[in-house]
């Protein structure tokens, strides 16, 4: 017997608004992540400075333990379903080109979700 392929599941056009605007980014879904991560340039683009921010998270990296800034951003959303006031934390994540940052379980468990990984599939409701 087969064992599964771990896919990553990419949410597309995940809407980031902050006091100075929105950006529309790609994140990995990622259950395993507790808080969603975004990286610095997309914070920065929208109004935030990570780099005064004073409270901070430990994360476990590839590298080690290390704390990160963890902040309030006004909105986000994925579709139709929004999250305001939500908690993120801030890493770029060099493995993952492309891709902005994880949606983590601090988003989805506020909506219904369906996941189908053999079918790449992810709904939120």
């Amino acid at each position: 017997m087969r064992s599964p392929a771990a896919i990553p599941l990419v949410v597309r056009n995940v809407k980031i608004v902050g006091p100075k605007g929105r950006v529309f980014v790609d994140l990995i879904f990622d259950t395993g992540a507790v808080f969603t991560v975004i990286s610095w340039s997309v914070l920065k683009a929208v109004g935030y400075d990570p780099a005064t921010v004073s409270e901070r998270q430990e994360i476990i990296t590839a590298n080690g333990i290390i704390e990160v800034p963890k902040l309030q951003v006004a909105s986000m959303m994925v579709g139709d379903m929004e999250a305001r006031d939500l908690e993120v934390l801030c890493h770029d994540i060099p493995e993952l080109v492309g891709i902005r940052g994880l949606l983590g379980l601090n988003f989805i468990r506020r909506f219904r979700t369906v996941i189908d990984f053999g079918q790449g599939y992810l709904e939120i409701s």
